[in-house]
This record gives structure tokens, sequence and C-alpha cells, in this order.
């Protein structure tokens, strides 16, 4: 055989081997590409402005699963248009584990009930990683309002139609929902809602006298509440807060159906690759079972929710839709 061929021969052989040889290395590499994750700070977005509940647990999270993962997890506040720009910038994002997203229920329930034509879709656009707590709603005042309960509330307001208004961290949250019910359930009042970019402000409006009611999350109001500058009123739930006992529920105080909660999840973008969905996940579980982190929650007013997974996640987000999809048609409430 001619030398030229038998080299010709010899150079297939070795390509042959080494596509078999590389073949057989590939999954393994991947593997390892994976195993390496997060090489670098993971963001997360939350979409209120500092200081509200979402943003004090979202970085009372972050501090603890940075070091289970091994790199900062960095919070970035993206206020506005109802959470829909931070939902926006996650679904716009690369899939790769990089970009999360902490928020609570609403902005995938009530927010997309609310907002029409919405460039994202949240079940389609979506990869749900864990929930990790649940809070209550509350309806205080500023204590130059005369009224210590909803009826005395609602009673006032009645009296005094166009006067009062009440103030939320956004358009078509739960706080929103929270005011709005009670104006239904109250006899269709006359309280205009006021939205802010997350409880931090809206609550410093409502401290200054600014408007005169509120409605949001326990964990943000209750510490003022202790010191007399807010009046909480009710908890918008079946059962007091086990940190704040003194506070009646919504039926106890005369309205059984105005029942709205608030959960917070944590979410990636659609796509993202099912080992990172599973990492973030065992981090956010470990962090479940930290008992500073837990006492850190109850302290806020948030009761710890263990035993989460993505599927679970999926579920909650779909039976939320639900919920709210039937409540805002029984009850012709418009949140646009």
């Amino acid at each position: 055989m001619p030398r030229f061929a038998q080299a010709s021969n010899s150079r297939k052989f070795l390509a042959g081997v080494a596509g078999i040889l590389l073949a057989l290395l590939l999954p393994s590499t991947m593997v390892l590409a994976q195993s390496r994750y997060p090489e670098k700070p993971i963001r997360m977005l939350v979409g209120f402005a500092p200081g509200g509940p979402t943003d004090v647990v979202a970085r009372k999270l972050s501090a603890i699963i940075g070091p289970i993962l091994g790199q900062s997890v960095i919070i970035e506040n993206k206020p506005g248009a109802s959470t829909t720009i931070a939902t926006a910038e996650l679904v716009k994002a690369a899939p790769d584990g990089y970009t999360l997203y902490f928020t609570g229920s609403a902005a995938l329930t009530i927010t997309p009930l609310s907002i029409p034509n919405l460039s994202f879709d949240v079940v389609r656009d979506i990869a749900p990683i864990s929930v990790v707590g649940a809070e209550q709603l509350a309806i205080a005042v500023h204590p130059s309002v005369p009224a210590r309960n909803l009826k005395e509330l609602a009673a006032l307001v009645k009296a005094n139609p166009g006067k009062y208004s009440f103030a939320s961290s956004g358009n078509g949250n739960v706080g929103h929902l929270t005011g709005e019910l009670f104006n239904l359930q109250a006899g269709g009042l006359d309280m205009q809602h006021v939205g802010y970019k997350g409880a931090g402000p809206a609550m410093n409006d409502v401290l200054a006298g600014h408007v005169p009611v509120l409605a949001a999350g326990l964990g943000s109001m209750y510490t003022q509440h202790q010191t007399g500058k807010l009046v909480v009123l009710a908890v918008t739930d079946e059962k007091r807060s086990s940190m704040a006992k003194e506070i009646p529920t919504s039926g106890e105080s005369g309205f059984p159906g105005l029942l709205t909660t608030s959960v917070f999840v944590v979410l990636a973008p659609a796509g993202t690759p099912p080992a990172i969905i599973d990492t973030l996940h065992k981090a956010i579980a470990q962090a479940m079972i930290n008992q500073d982190f837990l006492k850190d929650l109850r302290l806020a007013s948030v009761e710890p929710v263990t035993g989460s997974t993505p599927a679970k996640t999926a579920q909650f987000i779909a039976g939320e839709l639900s919920k709210w999809t039937n409540l805002v048609k029984t009850t012709g409430i418009k949140l646009q």
C-alpha cells in the first residue's frame, strides 16, 4: 500500500477514535459543568422598593442561601407597574440560574388578572422553585382616624364619602385587593385606592398622615402598631397572628368574607435546567430548617412553609390563579 494511503487511513482511524472518546467524555463534561453552578454571584429580583416585607424576607433568605451555594445572592429592587417590571425582567433573563425572582403570590395571580395585554404569561414563562412563607394581611389606620375596629371604619367612610382613601404597595396587588374587598363587603364604600411602589413608601405616607388607611402585610406595620404610630384594626385571616394575638381577625370584626393572604415564592426563568433548579431548591430547603431564619420569618409575621418543591409550587400558583379569577368574577371587583 502506498505510504500516503497508509497515512490517510491512520488519520481517519485516529479521528474516529477521537470522536468516540469525545462522545464518551461529553456527558461527564456536561455534568462537571453543571456541578460547578454557581460560578458567579446570583441576582435576585424584588418587584418592590426596599423596606417592605417582600424585600425584607428576600434579603434574609439571600443571606442564608448565599453561603450554602458558595456565591453571593444580590438583591435588586425593580419596583413599579404593579411588579410587572420585575416579572418582565425575569422572563427575559437567560435561563442559567443567575437571575431569580422573589415575589408575593399576587404578582403571579392578581396582577395578571388586573392588567390586560401583558408581554408575559406567568404559567408559560416562569420556572417555580419553592414557596418560602405566608404573610397575613391587615388593615390599619393613622392614629388620628377616629376608628378602632373595622365596623367603625366602615361607618366613618360611609358617613364621609370621598374623604377617605387607602394605601397599598401597588395597583393590583393583594393589599389593593384587600382594601377593595373591604369596600365591597362594607356595602360599597367610597374609599379610593392610592398605589405605591412598595409597602415601605405606602407606610411612610400613612405614618405622615397623607393617607389615612393602609392595607398591607401585617409584618410591615406591626412594629408601628406597637409604638402607637399606627393602629392595626384586623388581620384578614381566619386565625389571629401568633406574633400579634391581640389583633382580631376580620371575621371577629364582622367581615368573615374578608380573607386574603400573601405567599412568598422563588422563581427562575422558564427553560432553566432541572439540575440548576434542583440545586437552588435544595439550598432553599436547607434555609427552611435554619432555626434563626425561621425565627426571623415569624418575627416579621411570616409563617414558614416547609416541604415545598418545584412541583408543589407550580400547583400552588395554578390554584391561586383559579381562586382569584373566580373571586374577581363573583365579586365584580375591577383592579385595572
